[in-house]
């Protein structure tokens, strides 16, 4: 999940698809610290700064998820990260070390250009994950 309508969409359809299945779902949110220099956030203080308004905002969305799954009767854990090293290494092992059975991700993300086909953290995380991986558009 990272707020973009893409992410949304896949977080609609693992809603769905959750309880369809009744299974439970995981909403995971990954913040960026690169992000702080690469998206021209320096003039909104410190990192530390940066990191508490972005984990703010990613609570944000992560809560809007979970209410619609908890409208539909599904179970939902949900985590904000914020990561130190790539957003695709963090999603891998995240769903390594909670026993995830398929991850759910949309096609491109916030930076995500409309010209490529898959965007370079759903391409990196269908490439590493050790369970199936559903893109969504």
């Amino acid at each position: 999940m990272d707020g973009s309508d893409d992410s949304i969409n896949a977080s609609n359809y693992a809603i769905d698809m959750a309880k369809e299945l009744e299974a439970s779902l995981t909403v995971l949110f990954v913040v960026s610290p690169a992000n702080y220099i690469d998206f021209g956030y320096a003039n909104i203080g410190t990192m530390n700064e940066f990191e508490s308004t972005k984990k703010k905002l990613a609570q944000n969305e992560v809560d809007k998820v979970n209410k619609k799954a908890m409208e539909k009767g599904v179970t939902v854990n949900t985590d904000v990260l914020i990561n130190y090293k790539s957003v695709v290494m963090e999603i891998v092992e995240y769903a390594e070390k909670h026993k995830v059975d398929l991850i759910i991700t949309g096609s491109r993300g916030m930076t995500g250009f409309r010209k490529m086909l898959l965007g370079s953290v759903a391409s990196g995380v269908v490439t590493y994950a050790h369970c199936p991986v559903l893109v969504v558009k």
